[in-house]
């Protein structure tokens, strides 16, 4: 079987990193150059290693139908999501984040796009402290990374690893996360009620909504 490639960041002064599959890449490329002067964006799928330091992203959605955006913002829709979510759950993997594109521009997070992020990881409805960013710059029609997660309180960008790791971190199923306290638990409106649905908890799928991202 032939290995997926991957791009990994790493932070300078801690342990968190973030493992970017090909496949996912491959979504945010195709979706962000498709978009043209507008933004895009979705959300991230995947997984945590045992240490819940490493999250390894395997997917990144489209764009969900219902959502709005224009040429510096982007609200994501939540269309297709808590379908799309109960199936990947069922194979341990469950949601990370969110991505984004800053058309024709660099990858740098704004003030807007630290301030949600900024959100969800307060937000209890998500239930999601260490919601990872993913940006994709066009200039020139070509596709710029930046990778952060919002931790304690702040935004911590990560470094992207230009030789990839020889051995890749052991991840943590959904089945086996139980005995692990942090959540992610997501809604489509704040305080109202849901089922948790992340990494970190053992969960009851009987009542999923997706978060929207605000502009």
């Amino acid at each position: 079987m032939v290995e997926e490639e991957e791009i990994r960041f790493e932070s300078r002064t801690t342990k968190v990193a973030v493992v970017l599959r090909e496949t996912a890449f491959a979504k945010i490329r195709e979706q962000a150059l498709a978009a043209g002067g507008k933004e895009t964006g979705g959300i991230l799928i995947g997984r945590y290693d045992l240490t819940g330091e490493i999250a390894i992203v395997s997917e990144a959605t489209s764009r969900p139908r219902d959502s709005k955006s224009g040429w510096s913002w982007f609200q994501r829709g939540a269309s297709g999501l808590k379908d799309l979510l109960r199936k990947r759950w069922s194979r341990g993997d469950y949601y990370l984040g969110e991505w984004h594109s800053h058309p024709g521009a660099a990858p740098d997070p704004s003030g807007n796009d630290i301030n949600e992020m900024r959100s969800i990881s307060r937000d209890p409805t998500y239930d999601c402290p260490k919601p990872i960013m993913i940006i994709a710059g066009t200039p020139f029609r070509t596709v710029q990374l930046s990778a952060s997660v919002f931790e304690s309180g702040s935004l911590l960008t990560l470094q992207r690893v230009l030789e990839e790791p020889k051995r890749e971190p052991k991840s943590l199923s959904a089945a086996d996360a139980g005995s692990i306290t942090t959540t992610a638990r997501i809604s489509k409106n704040p305080g109202e009620e849901t089922e948790h649905f992340g990494a970190w908890s053992r969960i009851v799928l009987s009542s999923i909504a997706i978060p929207r991202l605000a502009a």
